[in-house]
């Protein structure tokens, strides 16, 4: 799923900074982070971003999932390009 590298999340989890430039790398946090196991359609919309709008759409859930995160303590969250 090629995409443009116009998006990057930028994670601080644990004090470890983690930062995604690609949606794989954000489907692989979400995996693995303990809300994941709700976050079904989320990972379903990651894996369908198969042209620039759905790609554009995938990143916003992402960073609203994040921003989710964020809000509940578990990660502090810097956007960047």
């Amino acid at each position: 799923m090629p995409q443009p590298n116009n998006h990057a999340l930028r994670l601080s989890v644990d004090g470890q900074i983690q930062v995604m430039r690609s949606l794989e790398e954000a489907a692989t946090f979400v995996r693995r982070h303990p809300m994941g196991q709700h976050a079904g359609s989320l990972l379903d919309q990651i894996e369908g971003a198969a042209n620039s709008r759905l790609t554009a759409q995938a990143w916003v859930a992402v960073a609203t999932f994040a921003d989710a995160m964020q809000r509940s303590g578990s990660v502090t969250l810097t956007r960047s390009a």
